[in-house]
């Protein structure tokens, strides 16, 4: 019997009456299983996670019919693509106005845990928190955005719960991007995948360039640059590393492509500036399945390290080779904080950043003014190691 998730720890299933919806997806070798009480929840769902496979989608009149185990029509629909049984599970609950809030297992912020900003966006304020295996976060209400929003993830049984209280005011790009989205990236973190705050091309499915640089040195306008070139979208922000069969993979975690005010002017030109808008976020961001949706893959070997900064920009295109213990230096700077230290992570990252500067050849770039010019080179440079050549 395969687990599909630890559904009788979740005690709101008890709360309700209306209808669940539920969703199966196949994504980077595991499956993701999402529960909601609230139709819009699982289209919006859908719509986010439109490079996943969608595997399936059920209907419950009640919460007691849900399956404790993996339907097993859908491990055949898997096959040798699914390599771990074990379903990452997240609900997603609108709950009544007229119970408190939030609802067991979620707990209310702890009056010692301080508010932050979140990185992304202007308005409400985030918290975080753990106790045990439980890892917790409570998004501020904040006009026009969201109502209050509480989650908690269990590490060990790997999956997690999303409340949240008004949804009639709740935008989609909130709670998709900056609640459910972090959610399910973390549950892949912990179950055998490096995210790394980074962007990503490719050719195609066989020559990936990581692109590793600070906020705003240029990686977003060098991606949506490659783009228009006729190359293919892995991440613009977030992704995965791996190991698959001795090789180091990046796998795809797209999002829509933010742009930073300075970048206006070189991006002008493109057809995607033309109806780009602002919201509460402090980028603009390009719509990725408007405009690239069928650029975007799902993974492919890394074959190319590109490190990108602000200060490194010149008339000429410049391409420096570093040698391996150089990136893997500049890496850990970059992705290994104290926390990581602490926690016991950084011995795992030093050894699949290891392996990823001895696979693919590493660079420092310096860019020039013209971006469809950057994003030839970048083109002819990965034509290089085009299946590991």
């Amino acid at each position: 019997m395969y687990t599909a998730e630890r559904q009788r720890a979740q005690p709101y299933l008890n709360h309700i009456s209306q209808p669940l919806f539920e969703q199966w997806y196949l994504l980077h070798h595991r499956m993701v299983r999402v529960v909601t009480n609230r139709l819009q929840f699982a289209e919006q769902v859908r719509q986010f996670l439109y490079y996943a496979e969608l595997l399936a989608e059920y209907t419950y009149d009640q919460p007691d019919q849900l399956p404790v185990e993996i339907p097993v029509a859908l491990l055949w629909q898997a096959g040798e693509r699914l390599y771990r049984p074990v379903a990452l599970t997240c609900y997603i609950f609108a709950t009544r106005p007229d119970e408190p809030f939030p609802p067991a297992p979620a707990e209310a912020k702890p009056d010692d845990i301080e508010w932050e900003e979140i990185t992304g966006v202007d308005g409400p304020l985030r918290a975080r928190w753990k106790r045990g295996s439980l890892r917790f976060r409570e998004y501020q209400p904040y006009p026009d955005v969201s109502g209050r929003i509480c989650s908690v993830m269990d590490k060990v049984d790997l999956h997690a719960s999303i409340f949240v209280e008004k949804p009639e005011i709740t935008v989609p790009w909130f709670l998709m991007r900056f609640v459910f989205y972090m959610v399910i990236g973390a549950m892949f973190g912990i179950d055998g995948y490096e995210i790394l705050h980074a962007g990503a091309v490719a050719l195609d499915e066989t020559a990936g360039a990581l692109l590793v640089g600070s906020p705003g040195s240029g990686k977003s306008t060098l991606v949506l640059s490659c783009l228009k070139q006729g190359m293919h979208l892995l991440a613009d922000d977030v992704l995965f590393l791996a190991k698959d069969d001795g090789v180091v993979k990046i796998y795809s975690f797209p999002e829509d492509i933010g742009v930073r005010e300075g970048s206006f002017d070189l991006l002008k030109h493109y057809d995607f500036m033309q109806t780009i808008a602002k919201d509460n976020r402090q980028k603009a961001f390009v719509d990725v399945q408007r405009y690239f949706q069928g650029q975007v893959v799902s993974s492919c070997p890394a074959r190319a390290l590109l490190f990108i900064s602000a200060k490194r920009r010149d008339a000429e295109f410049r391409a420096e080779p570093i040698t391996p213990v150089q990136a893997v230096s500049i890496l850990m700077q970059e992705f290994i904080s104290q926390q990581h230290a602490k926690d016991g992570e950084a011995d795992y990252m030093f050894g699949i950043f290891g392996d990823l500067a001895a696979q693919a050849p590493a660079y420092q770039l310096w860019l020039t003014p013209d971006i469809r010019y950057n994003a030839l080179q970048v083109r002819d440079l990965l034509e290089r190691y085009r299946q590991g050549a």
